[in-house]
């Protein structure tokens, strides 16, 4: 089962007041998607996943593959300089809530998913887009 209101591309940045950090996550209405992570100093990771909820206001992320490096900014950001990557078998099953807010970095309300455990370090993000790209996140 999966909640339709959590499919889309989700990021973290307007939230992100004072961190040296941002995330996103990504996850597509086939159940599948994709997490990413970058710090003010050029370090970024990517990884695969697939996601389900295995009841009302919880999901399941089930990791696959992860890549992490050197990457240079944007949603998700690019690597480009690969220091580890292969099969990562984390599962972060949390509670979530998808609510309209205004973060602290905002321009006005947005819609907001905000989850129990963190996920790539953050436990609010801002929704960008629902229609989100088939091929995902790229690497260099």
């Amino acid at each position: 089962m999966r909640d339709e209101d959590l499919v889309g591309l989700w990021d973290s940045g307007p939230y992100d007041y004072g961190a040296m950090e941002t995330s996103s996550v990504c996850l597509r209405g086939d159940g599948t998607g994709w997490t990413a992570w970058a710090n003010a100093v050029g370090g970024a990771s990517l990884s695969n996943l697939t996601w389900s909820c295995p009841e009302e206001g919880a999901v399941e992320m089930r990791y696959t593959w992860t890549v992490s490096g050197s990457g240079s900014p944007g949603t998700p950001p690019v690597l480009v300089e690969i220091e580890e990557d292969g099969p990562d078998h984390t599962v972060v099953r949390t509670r979530y809530a998808v609510r309209i807010d205004t973060p602290p970095l905002g321009d006005g309300p947005v819609t907001s998913l905000h989850v129990d455990e963190s996920v790539e370090f953050a436990r609010r993000f801002a929704l960008l887009t629902r229609d989100v790209d088939p091929a995902g996140p790229q690497t260099t």
